[in-house]
């Protein structure tokens, strides 16, 4: 279509009425035939504006949100112009989990929405299927992650047997095997999941602990944390450990993002129905690739990663009644939302 119009432009100074006219009936066709095909997807496709105003969408957009996109899409908090990626819920006219992307394409905003409901109601029967393979890959990780650290400690042990006052390699060897500490319980985790604890308690809590500890390695990197907490913030129900965990992660991924220092900025947000909890850094981003593929185990851009960190994020958040989302764009940081239910919403929803 492109290369047809960059045709018709070059040549348009030589073609008469008559031949106009033909290549409009041309456009026109080929028009009718795109929307003809967007038309009877399934799945939900919404071109927005760079103001958010609906331009086009199909019936399955309307028929996945239960509505008019134009009266639903600008609740829900899109960014515009910024690939992004996450899952919400919705009640009517049937319960459903949809998963929504967002493409940014000249100047405007593609919205992909898709029906997750199937995938994630799958059964146990199907989840044991692929449980072999699963343990199978993760034993080979973990073989493979932990050569490097194992090498580095024996070498430093043979060094330190040489000269028993090299601190250099006795550091060497604390730093490795804390490594190994946190390779080992990544793998442990996404083997053994844990149910979480669920108590009443504030978000603040568990990222002022989780920051405390890494405080250290964002000095180190020069990276500078803005942190915005309300005054009064309302209680969710969450396993302050596990959450604390998430945070870990999430935050060190960011460190891992941004070599030459920069900014993390968390904000904690609540409304009527939920609390959040927003990261986001100053780092190199991600493509719309990478972002489609985030929380699958074995992707990641880290050179010595392993992807799990996210995957188990995910399932933690998932575990609390929440969600986590993702929004990133080449050289434009990432961003990183958690939303848990508050209390008082989660209690009605039991009742």
């Amino acid at each position: 279509m492109k290369d047809f119009f960059k045709g018709v432009r070059k040549h348009i100074g030589r073609l008469d009425a008559e031949k106009l006219r033909e290549q409009y009936e041309l456009v026109a066709d080929e028009l009718a035939r795109s929307e003809k095909l967007i038309e009877i997807l399934k799945d939900g496709v919404v071109r927005l504006a760079a103001n958010g105003e609906v331009l086009q969408s199909n019936p399955a957009a309307k028929t996945l949100l239960g509505a008019e996109p134009a009266d639903v899409l600008p609740d829900l908090g899109l960014p515009l112009g910024k690939a992004s990626r996450r899952e919400i819920a919705v009640t009517y006219p049937d319960a459903r989990t949809l998963e929504i992307q967002t493409i940014p394409d000249a100047g405007e905003t593609v919205v992909y929405l898709r029906d997750v409901t199937a995938e994630k109601a799958r059964s146990e029967e199907e989840l044991r299927a692929g449980a072999t393979k699963a343990i199978s890959d993760l034993a080979a990780g973990v073989a493979h992650e932990i050569g490097n650290p194992l090498n580095a400690i024996a070498l430093a042990l043979q060094l330190v047997k040489r000269d028993p006052t090299d601190t250099e390699s006795i550091d060497t060897a604390i730093v490795q095997l804390k490594r190994l500490n946190d390779i080992t319980r990544d793998f442990l985790n996404a083997l053994r999941p844990r149910r979480p604890n669920l108590l009443p308690g504030s978000l603040a809590e568990p990222l002022k602990s989780c920051l405390a500890t890494l405080k250290p390695q964002f000095e180190e990197r020069r990276i500078a944390i803005a942190l915005d907490i309300p005054a009064a913030l309302p209680n969710v129900a969450l396993d302050a450990e596990q959450m604390e965990q998430v945070f870990f992660n999430l935050l060190k991924n960011a460190l891992e993002a941004m070599k030459d220092g920069g900014t993390v900025a968390i904000a904690l947000d609540a409304d009527d129905q939920d609390v959040s909890v927003t990261f986001r850094d100053t780092g190199l981003g991600m493509s719309a690739e990478q972002l489609a593929h985030l929380f699958e185990p074995y992707r990641t851009t880290k050179e010595k990663g392993t992807g799990l960190g996210l995957m188990i994020s995910k399932r933690i958040v998932t575990e609390h009644g929440g969600s986590i989302s993702a929004e990133s764009a080449p050289g434009n940081g990432t961003a990183f939302t958690v939303t848990l239910p508050r209390l008082e919403r989660r209690i009605r929803a039991l009742k």
